[in-house]
């Protein structure tokens, strides 16, 4: 008797909701990705290394992005950032008030605005720090950067956080734009970098981008779906085990104090919203 095939079981059921950071975990490392995404597991602290300048970092990204939303309503911020004892807030702020609003579009400007589009039977998740569009015009996805570093214009173009917000402008733009869909060609996403904010860094997106990334992300979404447990190995860079507080539980305590080169600040400033919440739009 021939035997019947065994299907291919999911371990992310449909519905499941992908945001940038998972699915940029999970290029970087697929162990990082299962400990934090799918196990939930709580970090341990690397017994060589003190937390808190990391810590201060985050929550000094958490309060410069509640300070600039603050301001789209209309609060003015300028007095709670000068009284700030914060001398990097207050730097950070200085710089964002010399920010060129006027250069944005301004038929529909939104802050912290979460966005939920699908992808096959699985979700994307994104949440643009500030959209800025014209109905019928230009649309543009601004997002305010910490990072002690400016990444290069090529790693701009090729982030996940770059294809992954730019599909997501292009898959809601009926809704976003009251009805009206909005051209590829005429989307972009603007980086504006605090330590660095003469050096911004623009991405222009076009229809061809827009077919490759729903591809991407779709045919990555699959492959992550349909992983068994045992395909989640760590990475073979170990340099992403800098600063990863997984490193103790893959043995990596050593590779983790060789070099800070990969750093997953990023992610963390905003893995404190929980996805669970965020709600579909009606497309």
């Amino acid at each position: 008797m021939t035997p019947t095939p065994r299907c291919t079981q999911r371990r992310i059921e449909p519905g499941y909701l992908f945001s940038q950071h998972s699915l940029g975990t999970y290029r970087r490392c697929k162990r990082r990705f299962l400990l934090k995404y799918v196990d939930r597991q709580p970090w341990p602290c690397l017994e060589d290394e003190n937390p808190l300048p990391y810590r201060r970092h985050l929550e000094r990204g958490r309060v410069f992005h509640h300070w600039l939303a603050r301001r789209h309503l209309g609060i003015d911020m300028s007095p709670i950032a000068q009284a700030d004892q914060d001398p990097d807030l207050r730097r950070w702020w200085s710089a964002v008030e010399r920010f060129d609003w006027a250069g944005l579009p301004s038929g529909l400007r939104e802050a912290e605005l979460p966005v939920v589009v699908p992808v096959g039977a699985y979700r994307l998740y994104a949440r643009f720090d500030f959209l800025a569009l014209d109905i019928g015009g230009d649309a543009v996805v601004v997002d305010w950067k910490t990072l002690e570093n400016r990444p290069a214009q090529r790693t701009l173009r090729e982030r996940m956080q770059t294809r992954l917000y730019l599909y997501a402008l292009i898959a809601a733009g009926r809704v976003l734009a009251g009805g009206t869909p909005i051209d590829p060609d005429r989307a972009a996403m603007l980086y504006w970098f605090a330590n660095f904010p003469e050096d911004t860094g623009v991405v222009y997106y076009s229809e061809a981008e827009y077919c490759r990334d729903e591809e991407m992300l779709s045919g990555l979404i699959e492959e992550i779906a349909h992983l068994p447990r045992e395909g989640f190995e760590p990475t073979d860079d170990e340099q992403q085990c800098a600063r990863c507080n997984y490193a103790t539980l893959c043995h990596r305590e050593s590779a983790a104090a060789l070099t800070d080169a990969a750093d997953w600040l990023d992610e963390e400033i905003d893995f404190a919203i929980e996805l669970g919440e965020a709600q579909d739009l009606d497309y």
